[in-house]
């Protein structure tokens, strides 16, 4: 599989976690992608700490507009496959209105007995 056709594979579930976030249902996350390290309350707490340390009053939706520049050498999304072929790791660059605000929420997609990808968030991480 392709770093394309993975993007495509996974894109669902990131938007659902990474919407969840921006519209503060952080207990909905289970719903999307599986919390084994971290508890939706702790993944709330980490990023409403962060952004009131920061003083910022949200994080986008996703697909939001990121105002980086040099565009060419940024990708909002990124997705490394792992090499033993078991899934994908997963960055993807949270903004508040439109600008990096330094929070990588950080996942990774397994493949499962059944052969489909399972989402899982392990951070959100200061980058």
């Amino acid at each position: 599989m392709s770093e394309e056709e993975a993007k495509k594979a996974i894109e669902p579930a990131v938007r659902a976690v990474v919407d969840c976030i921006a519209q503060r249902r952080y207990a909905d996350m289970p719903a999307y992608a599986v919390l084994e390290q971290l508890s939706a309350a702790d993944l709330e707490e980490m990023i409403e700490d962060y952004l009131a340390l920061n003083q910022l009053t949200h994080i986008d939706a996703y697909g939001a507009v990121c105002h980086f520049k040099p565009r060419y050498e940024y990708r909002q999304m990124r997705c490394i496959p792992y090499k033993d072929g078991s899934g994908f790791h997963v960055d993807y660059d949270l903004t508040t209105d439109g600008e990096l605000n330094d929070l990588t929420l950080q996942m990774e997609f397994l493949w499962n007995e059944a052969g489909a990808l399972e989402a899982r968030v392990l951070d959100a991480h200061v980058m």
